[in-house]
């Protein structure tokens, strides 16, 4: 399936938008499942959520296991893993993921190489301003 790129505008409203990698996705917590839009990051090694994000679809973040991730915010940056599902919108297959939670301001929703990228075939091609994913065979 292909997907735009979303633009976004900078923080300078004089320059001109950027078009980010960025897809709709599902979660699925405990208690809830959400649409959220979120961002493929090919440098990214986990998938990675804001804390607000987790606590809506019912997890208790601090009973996950802790784990430091740097290269965010200019730092080392506290998360919280949880095993959650996600589905892309329009793709069939939902996948099992462990994906940090943190209460850093930087991170809304990031989809890395364990777990997202294992399950997906992804091609960019910002070129056209789309990205083409495929799930990858059991």
């Amino acid at each position: 399936m292909k997907f735009p790129y979303f633009k976004t505008p900078r923080v300078d409203p004089r320059k001109k938008w950027v078009a980010r990698p960025i897809i709709p996705v599902v979660l699925s917590g405990p208690k809830k499942n959400i649409p959220i839009y979120a961002l493929i990051d090919s440098g990214a090694d986990k998938c990675l959520f804001n804390a607000e994000v987790g606590t809506e679809i019912g997890i208790d973040l601090e009973r996950g296991e802790k784990e430091y991730f740097s290269g965010i915010e200019a730092g080392r940056v506290v998360t919280y893993l949880h095993k959650i599902h996600l589905q892309i919108s329009g793709i069939d297959k939902m996948i099992e993921v462990e994906a940090g939670f943190t209460a850093a301001q930087g991170v809304v929703a990031i989809l890395g190489q364990e777990g997202f990228f294992d399950n997906f075939r992804i091609k960019f091609e910002k070129d056209h301003n789309t990205i083409e994913i495929t799930p990858v065979k059991d």
